[in-house]
């Protein structure tokens, strides 16, 4: 399935088309545009960009070489469904680095990127609220690589990222949850309390379980869809 017409990209520059492209399909998979299971079509994409096939190709063969995309036949490429385990292992990976750029960020932190967090925290919920699932995975990213910024460890920043290209799409599978219209306190509101305080530890604390919370979510959300998606036997 073709879903470049949800996908958010300005027509391609002439200079570094390959690595205007690449960055294009990063955040696309970093905000979840992209979901599980899209097809990406090597001359659909090009065209989209109005750009040449050369380096959309390019750009989409560096993607499949780090594990983001499978490649296809027929110059086409497919964004990896990921199992339940699968998913279970990465979230355990990010469980041992977010929490360490969270708290790292804890000391480089200022009334100013607080006050962007409380913001983006806001728009969140209030697209979870309306049900604006896309708004929603946008606005999580956002607060997530805002703060994890803030730490200026770029080493660090690039194994995160690397590690949500991978998980980006599947994210979709946060949803559906319970009960959004609940005024009761989300991870990040007591993780920006937190940071007021200067507790480290609890910094940590907070970011791994919020890691926890979601990976419970998305792991059934996976094994419901993956027993939708078998065969009926005989």
């Amino acid at each position: 399935m073709s879903r470049l017409a949800a996908m958010k990209i300005p027509r391609a520059q002439k200079v570094g088309l390959a690595q205007y492209t690449e960055d294009c399909l990063k955040r696309e998979l970093l905000e979840g545009r992209l979901r599980p299971s899209d097809r990406l079509v090597t001359r659909e994409l090009a065209e989209l960009l109005g750009t040449s096939i050369t380096p959309v190709r390019e750009a989409l063969l560096r993607l499949a070489a780090i594990g983001v995309l499978e490649a296809l036949p027929a110059q086409s490429f497919m964004v990896p469904f990921l199992s339940s385990a699968r998913y279970q292992e990465l979230s355990d990976i990010r469980k041992a680095v977010e929490p360490l750029a969270a708290s790292r960020a804890m000391h480089n932190m200022t009334a100013k990127r607080l006050n962007e967090l409380r913001a983006i925290q806001e728009s969140f919920q209030e697209a979870k609220r309306r049900g604006q699932v896309a708004q929603a995975l946008a606005f999580n990213h956002s607060f997530r690589f805002a703060l994890y910024a803030t730490a200026e460890m770029p080493d660090l920043l690039e194994v995160i990222e690397n590690l949500w290209l991978k998980i980006g799409p599947t994210l979709n599978f946060l949803f559906p949850q319970g009960d959004l219209s609940s005024t009761d306190s989300h991870n990040y509101d007591r993780l920006i309390a937190v940071f007021e305080t200067g507790d480290e530890a609890a910094v940590r604390e907070i970011v791994s379980n919020s890691i926890e919370e979601g990976t419970r979510i998305i792991v059934t959300n996976l094994e419901k869809a993956a027993a939708l998606a078998e065969p009926a036997t005989a």
